[in-house]
Formats: C-alpha cells, structure tokens, sequence
C-alpha cells in the first residue's frame, strides 16, 4: 500500500493504517512539514493498537502503539523507531497514553554487518512535526518482527503543518482585521 500527500493546505491530511501482521505501509512525502499523530478507529484508523502475541487471538503480552520508519530502500536500511518504549494492558489504553504523552522517544538502529545496533537515542515533543527538505518515500513497521504471533497495528494520520512564517502572517492578519472592525465602530454615525 502506497499513500501520498501532495504539498498544499493543512487541511489536507492522509490515514496510514500499518499492519503489525504485514511487510507495512508505504507513504510519499512531499517538501515540507508534516504532524504526524496517532489515531484509533473512532478516529477513521484501522487500528486502535498492536500486540506481539496473540498467536490464537487470546493476546498474553501488552499493547503497543510504536512504529519503525525507513527511507532506504536497499537490504539493510537505517532503522529509526518511534515510541514510548512501554506496553499497556488494552489497545486503547496505548493509544490514550500515546495521545497523551507530551513526547516520545527515536530510536537510531545501523547495520554493523551481522546484525541491527543501537546509534542514537533522542526524545522527541510532541506534537510530532517532522520537516522533509526534498521528495521522499517512507515505509512504516509496526509489530515486533515476527508477524505470524501479531495482532492488530498502528494507524497514523499525517497532515500538512503550516510554517511558522504561515502562523505568523495569520495572526497579523487576524489582527489587522480587528483593529479594522474596532476603527470601524468608534467611527461616529452620519445623522
């Protein structure tokens, strides 16, 4: 599944719904700023969350909600997971603690010839804005790797976010249409 937003308006937003059973979803970004924030199927997801065994449907570990994220395509990718690094006694009970949190956590894996290592750590605010310079093509993860015993998974959805200078002009504009209205009522009236 590939899924793309093109560069425009911040009302433009697009749903990712990534499969922890799956090889994962697909997305296009174009130049620009982007929210990304987690969703549940009350908010049009297909996912209220992921757990790593649930080999009957009878699910014995917790619920998670991180994802992992690559942009190159080749055999061994740079890994870069997102998270909190916890797991919850129900689906929705990760998805209200990730919706929540006032930040996450990036963690960097390389290939060092035989296996994934750890090469960085950095906490990450929330609201979950991403700056991409140049077109790229990014292909989320979730589950734990062994998608046979998965169940369930991650749905984000990823809109446009406006500059700061687009912030900025929208509230000088907001401003400037005050004071215009204010002027306009201590204008006294023609008898």
């Amino acid at each position: 599944m590939s899924l793309a937003l093109l560069a425009g308006g911040a009302a433009q937003a697009a749903i990712v719904n990534i499969s922890a059973t799956s090889p994962g979803a697909t997305f296009d970004f174009a130049a620009g700023s982007y929210l990304i924030e987690w969703i549940g199927t009350a908010d049009g997801g297909a996912y209220d969350g992921w757990n790593g065994a649930c080999p009957a449907g009878d699910c014995t570990s917790g619920w998670r909600e991180n994802f992992t994220a690559v942009s190159d395509p080749g055999p061994n990718p740079d890994l870069e997971s997102f998270g909190l690094g916890s797991s919850f006694s129900s689906a929705l009970s990760a998805l209200a603690a990730y919706k929540a949190a006032p930040s996450i956590t990036n963690n960097s894996f390389v290939w060092n010839g035989s296996m994934y290592v750890p090469d960085g750590f950095e906490v990450i605010a929330q609201p979950f804005i991403v700056n991409i310079g140049a077109p790229l093509t990014v292909k989320f993860f979730a589950g734990d790797g062994t998608p046979n015993d998965n169940f369930g998974g991650v749905s984000l959805r990823i809109s446009a976010a406006p500059e700061p200078g687009t912030w900025a002009l929208m509230l000088l504009g907001f401003g400037g249409a005050g004071m215009a209205l204010r002027t306009r009522r201590r204008t006294p009236a023609a008898a």
